[in-house]
């Protein structure tokens, strides 16, 4: 009997620890990293525009994001897209529109546009969280 508590209990912990490893490593298509150089992150209020912009012009109900943060003290965070609601046009157009969009973003602070990023939840902070976010 104690042995198949134990053999349970090994197995529970076994899955848990590898359900929590496989969701603390997630790759994002394209990162988009606010970062404050001494005043703050710059606005989001242009990325959203584009966003609108692009939803509609391509006849897309949501796109869906990861706000990843906090990750210091003048409240940098990441923008993490997954783009799975678009086609292989559509993420091909969207990247190439985000890449000239995010030097005009660097007003109070800096934007960095990063593709194929993976990011380790490990290595963050205890608070850092993942936030979804649909525009």
């Amino acid at each position: 009997m104690i042995r198949i508590l134990f053999f349970i209990s090994f197995c529970i912990i076994g899955f848990s620890t590898k359900a929590q490893t496989k969701d603390s490593i997630v790759s994002y298509p394209i990162v988009i990293q606010f970062q404050s150089v001494c005043c703050g992150v710059p606005s989001e209020e242009p990325l959203i525009s584009f966003l609108k912009t692009f939803k509609r012009n391509n006849k897309i109900k949501k796109i869906t994001a990861y706000k990843i943060g906090p990750l210091g003290r003048e409240g940098e965070y990441n923008i993490g897209f997954k783009l799975t609601e678009l086609n292989k046009a559509q993420k091909k157009s969207f990247i190439k529109k985000l890449k000239q969009l995010v030097p005009k973003l660097n007003d109070k602070g800096l934007a960095v546009v990063n593709e194929m990023e993976t990011i380790n939840l490990k290595s963050y902070p205890s608070n850092v969280t993942i936030e979804r976010i649909k525009y």
